[in-house]
């Protein structure tokens, strides 16, 4: 179902629209009277034109199929009802200001205007704005964040702050002209006057409520003297109520160290907040009572727990009094020296049972002395000394005759090492009668290389001769 809100008059290029009605201009027919003749993105450009003027703003209802969101941000689904079926595309700037996620089947109503993607000559609708049919989108999108935080576990019991048993200072986000704050401070003041109460004041609905929610709520957390904060209004519809069921205030209220009483509408009245606070109080005035004690009552308590604690230190005292009675009515407070008659027989007793100790002892460590003495005895060196000095004789004698068998055998294996050095001594060679040549330090073999008037070295075996060569004699 198609509703066009708005025409607006608009001209585009061989066309006119007018009242809704289309004319085809002029220059679409050439001078020679042949038919204009388009280009494919001139055709395209002229159907978006006409597309985009006559429906810049609509009303389409029909079911959600194929959504889906690109990396970018934005998201592209096709709207159909049982007959046809359109594409859409919803732009990431227009999604912020839906209050619900799009799925598939969604039965919607949407708000935006027809135009042509050039690319493919695909009419499309840009999408502006969009609400469920049936569902309303603030109970739709209430559902949605509600499971979105549980998941979270942003209600998880187990993180919920106990409220301080006795206050002294409480901090509250509301709306300084709104009722919700003189319930609470009437109570509060009926209850302990000598509670004192801060109040932030915030917008709690309306464009901007869920900010200054939010911001009351860091801006308490940054004092060190608040013990409690109350947040919440008095009653009203659903969207009167919707600043409390935004994500930032439930996020802050999650992130506060100081515990949070939810005050919102009436009993029946149930929003994000009261999930995610510490505690959920039906009314603003129910959030006073629960968070301040009465002092009369307090008072009262104390008087009573005082009486109490007197009476008990009273009974208490007549107890002690009445022992210490009976303890002084004793035999031994009249005569205290007889305290002492049981342990003068235990010290005698005792010194009795030492002296016998040490008599036992003593001819104990003298019997075991004289057993050590005549093992010492025994174990004289004395008695040994002749048998160790036949050994020693003998072990001297043993001694010489090793070293002199040794002594022997080294000499011969002496003599016979320098027979065989002699052996191979060039200089007893010399000795006989022989001589060593050479020349320029190396020794001669033959007369090869030798030539007449060379000076040779003659190695005698005393001496040595420096000779000049005057003939050659080689043999074959």
């Amino acid at each position: 179902m198609i509703q066009n809100r708005q025409a607006r008059t608009k001209k585009q290029p061989g066309l006119e629209k007018n009242t809704g009605e289309i004319s085809v201009d002029s220059e679409a027919i050439s001078q020679e009277g042949q038919p204009q003749v388009y280009q494919v993105s001139q055709l395209t450009r002229d159907i978006k034109a006409i597309m985009e003027a006559a429906f810049d703003s609509i009303w389409v209802e029909g079911e959600i199929s194929n959504f889906r969101t690109v990396a970018s941000g934005h998201s592209y689904f096709v709207l159909k009802d049982d007959k046809s079926q359109i594409r859409c595309v919803l732009f990431k700037g227009h999604r912020a200001g839906i209050k619900f996620q799009p799925e598939d089947g969604d039965q919607v109503l949407l708000f935006g205007r027809i135009t042509v993607y050039d690319a493919r000559g695909e009419y499309q609708i840009v999408t502006e704005s969009m609400e469920p049919r049936g569902l309303g989108a603030l109970q739709k999108a209430f559902e949605q964040l509600k499971v979105k935080l549980e998941k979270e576990g942003l209600f998880d019991e187990e993180k919920k702050k106990p409220l301080p048993e006795f206050p002294w200072k409480i901090g509250v986000v509301t709306s300084s002209t709104g009722a919700a704050v003189r319930d609470i401070l009437n109570i509060i003041r009926r209850r302990n006057s000598k509670v004192s109460v801060l109040l932030c004041p915030a917008k709690v609905q309306g464009e901007g409520a869920a900010e200054e929610i939010a911001r009351g709520i860091h801006d308490l957390n940054q004092r060190k003297d608040i013990e409690v904060i109350i947040i919440g209004r008095g009653g009203g519809s659903l969207e009167d109520l919707w600043a409390f069921n935004e994500e930032e205030v439930a996020r802050a209220i999650a992130a506060s160290h100081i515990p949070i009483v939810s005050a919102v509408g009436h009993e029946i009245d149930f929003t994000i907040s009261d999930f995610v606070a510490d505690l959920r109080a039906p009314t603003p005035s129910a959030a006073a009572e629960l968070t301040v004690p009465l002092l009369s009552e307090t008072l009262r308590e104390i008087s009573t727990l005082n009486e109490t604690l007197i009476n008990s230190l009273q009974q208490k005292l007549q107890y002690y009094y009445d022992l210490l009675k009976r303890l002084m009515d004793r035999r031994f407070f009249h005569q205290p020296r007889e305290i002492f008659n049981p342990q003068t027989q235990r010290v005698d007793e005792l010194h009795s049972r030492l002296l016998r100790g040490l008599e036992q002892s003593l001819l104990s460590q003298q019997q075991k002395l004289q057993d050590k003495i005549h093992r010492l005895f025994q174990a004289s060196p004395e008695k040994s000394i002749p048998h160790l000095k036949e050994s020693l004789a003998m072990l001297q004698k043993r001694m010489f005759h090793i070293i002199q068998s040794k002594l022997l055998i080294k000499k011969e294996r002496f003599e016979g090492t320098i027979k065989n050095l002699n052996a191979f001594n060039p200089l007893s060679i010399l000795e006989r009668g022989y001589s060593i040549c050479s020349k320029d330090n190396k020794s001669l073999k033959s007369a090869e290389g030798i030539n007449t008037g060379d000076s040779i070295e003659v190695r005698l075996f005393r001496g040595k001769l420096d000779c000049t060569v005057k003939e050659i004699t080689k043999e074959n």
